[in-house]
């Protein structure tokens, strides 16, 4: 079963049009926002991390509660890299992406609010993208397992919550389009998802994302 099915909100597609989802600003910013999450969780080599052996999780933390308001501050940071006209609409479609998450969750069976799942979700959703490939149940769930120590082993801080929902919003949005562009091809659309799959697994991984591997045991770099 092909996993990260994801419905888009309506008009999803105009946002790779010039402006939007390929916005400079915007890319900039959330590039930033991984960067800074890729030092959390894999410090300065994701090979060394995966390659290490993490103590059993005796009992999962509490998924950190991310209230609306805070969901709604997110969503305005993320729109202000736009222009003023169009700030209001891009703050509702990343508040409408966000809640559509959750859908996602359910779907890949990860627990609610686990930062370790957003992470999956959007290395896989990534991958996707930049791979042009689907991917079944089993890589999935490898992949999410492969990452919940690591991630648990993070110290939460002020930037958690903007990670979080950063992560979240963009794996339903390369989730949903991909879906829309198998309905709808447009070859300008599908090269601009893939550099933004390209995009984030750099900014995430800190490595090519020619190296990327995702199968029946998780994450792999060539």
């Amino acid at each position: 079963m092909t996993v990260l099915v994801a419905s888009a909100p309506a008009k999803a597609q105009e946002w790779f049009a010039p402006g939007y989802f390929d916005n400079w600003a915007f890319n900039n910013h959330a590039a930033e926002v991984l960067r800074r999450s890729h030092k959390q969780i894999f410090g300065e080599d994701v090979e060394e991390t995966l390659r290490s052996r993490h103590p059993a999780e005796k009992s999962a933390p509490p998924a950190p509660i991310i209230a609306g308001d805070a969901v709604q501050r997110i969503a305005r940071q993320l729109s202000n890299s736009f222009p003023a006209g169009d700030r209001d609409k891009a703050r509702r479609m990343f508040v409408d992406l966000y809640g559509k998450y959750g859908q996602l969750e359910r779907q890949l069976r990860v627990r609610p609010g686990d930062p370790a799942g957003a992470t999956a979700a959007l290395i896989a959703a990534s991958y996707m993208a930049f791979a042009d490939a689907d991917l079944g149940d089993a890589a999935f769930r490898s992949l999410y397992a492969q990452l919940r120590a690591p991630v648990a082993a993070v110290q939460v801080d002020a930037s958690a919550a903007e990670a979080h929902v950063t992560m979240a919003i963009l794996a339903t949005y390369l989730a949903a389009m991909r879906e829309a562009l198998k309905a709808h091809p447009d070859p300008t659309r599908s090269a601009a998802l893939r550099n933004a799959g390209g995009n984030y697994l750099r900014a995430l991984l800190g490595v090519d994302p020619e190296r990327v591997r995702l199968g029946p045991k998780g994450l792999d770099l060539l």
